[in-house]
């Protein structure tokens, strides 16, 4: 049996490979029933892709599913201590203006995206949490 750990449990599965696709979703009001998102996603790194790849393969797969998705900067940067691909973005829903900060890395074999999103107008909110995100992660080792 393989375990699998949560937060609020631990579940046993039969003997089979499973991914772990693991998706986090936090969200928090702002002002003028505006949200502000939090979310981590973590796959596992396919073949022998690199950093770079993988952040090229996570654009075109939001270009393709975010209406007017754009990246206005990506730049190297350490997250969590190790090399990183640090990106803002932007993209629409309806006729709303979101930005979105996503820190790439590379962690014994899993691609983690860390990402802050939020309206345009609330680019301050999402920059402060974003800052507060990288500044303060660490890696578990338990």
């Amino acid at each position: 049996m393989a375990s699998y750990y949560l937060n609020e449990a631990a579940i046993d599965l039969p003997e089979r490979t499973f991914d772990d696709k693991t998706i986090h979703g936090l969200e928090a009001k702002l002002p003028g029933d505006k949200t502000l998102g939090v979310f981590v996603h973590r796959r596992a790194v396919e073949g022998d892709k690199n950093l770079r790849e993988l952040v090229d393969e996570h654009v075109r797969l939001n270009q393709q599913r975010l209406m007017g998705f754009t990246v206005i900067e990506d730049a190297r940067a350490a997250v969590g201590g190790e090399p990183g691909v640090v990106l803002r973005t932007r993209w629409r829903i309806e006729k709303r203006e979101l930005c979105q900060l996503q820190a790439h890395v590379v962690r014994e074999g899993q691609h983690m995206v860390f990402a802050v999103s939020g309206p345009l107008d609330e680019r301050a909110a999402c920059d402060e949490t974003f800052d507060s995100l990288l500044s303060t992660l660490t890696w578990r080792t338990d």
